[in-house]
């Protein structure tokens, strides 16, 4: 029987958080232990958690003491599970809703790597937008993420495992070996770009990742893959975009694209006259070396 410890990251949501606790806890699969990473929720939280683990062992409570984003949240959660006995890490956020036999259908694949559930949205559309090809050699393309499981979704006949470049962390099930490679997620990237990174990591050392078309789960948010460019969001997704490409770029000049797109969109917002935008891009761009200024930035 392999032993899986679920470690489910959650900041001020704690309705959602309910609905993903109970049904992790009729998983078919039975966990060894789930883990709550509570980013220091401060909304009844930490009582939700104990009505839980009150009448199960199999659960417990952390509060991080600070907003730590779910990079942060996630090393976080690595590090407690470390204390345990396991053979995989079922990685999650309060709004991911598995299938009761997600993680047995998961378990069924014996993949010693990475293993990411397909995902729907509440109205049954494919929500898997993990890439099926994130190419960090060619040079001009707007983004590495040339195309993802939702957009070959439908051309797909036998629906069984296919292979992807990189999951979320929701709901990826991460083999022990995986973790002994390469370590825990980083938590510097604070929100965005932090799996990717790990599962850049992680083909590096010769991994296997896997989307299965068996194992299945809700998301009961919609994605929104526009958020404000302006806002502190776009501030961490260029800052961390720039880290990638600089990081992992696979020649000299996808490593040095930040800068010219840097420079794009500074000079965007000087002609538009946003002052703002013009301050996002600059400290992302300066920050993206080091990934620096987490509490600077943060809401």
């Amino acid at each position: 029987m392999k032993k899986v410890i679920a470690i489910v990251v959650t900041y001020k949501r704690k309705e959602l958080l309910k609905k993903v606790l109970t049904r992790l806890s009729g998983q078919s699969f039975k966990l060894s232990k789930i883990i709550v990473v509570d980013n220091n929720s401060q909304d009844g939280t930490e009582e939700l958690v104990k009505s839980f683990y009150l009448n199960d062992d199999t659960f417990e409570y952390h509060n991080t003491g600070a907003n730590l984003g779910g990079a942060g949240g996630f090393n976080f959660g690595f590090k407690l599970a470390n204390n345990y006995g396991y053979d995989y890490l079922w990685l999650m956020d309060d709004d991911f809703l598995p299938a009761g036999d997600c993680l047995d259908k998961l378990i069924a694949h014996n993949i010693n790597g990475i293993t990411q559930p397909i995902r729907y949205n509440l109205d049954g559309t494919c929500a898997e937008i993990s890439p099926v090809l994130y190419d960090l050699n060619k040079i001009f393309c707007k983004n590495p993420k040339s195309f993802t499981v939702a957009d070959i979704y439908n051309t797909i006949k036998e629906k069984n495992l296919i292979p992807i470049a990189g999951v979320p962390f929701e709901g990826p099930l991460i083999s022990k070996a995986v973790v002994e490679a390469i370590g825990y997620p980083n938590p510097d990237f604070f929100i965005f770009n932090d799996d990717l990174d790990y599962s850049i990591r992680a083909r590096k050392a010769g991994f296997d990742i896997m989307c299965s078309f068996k194992a299945s789960a809700e998301r009961l948010l919609v994605n929104n893959q526009n958020d404000d460019i302006n806002s502190w969001k776009g501030y961490f997704m260029l800052r961390n975009h720039f880290y990638i490409l600089r990081n992992h770029g696979e020649n000299f000049l996808v490593k040095n694209r930040s800068l010219p797109i840097a420079v794009f969109y500074c000079c965007k917002a000087l002609l538009s006259g946003n002052k703002k935008l013009f301050k996002v891009v600059l400290n992302a761009y300066n920050d993206s070396f080091t990934l620096k200024n987490n509490d600077k930035f943060k809401p």
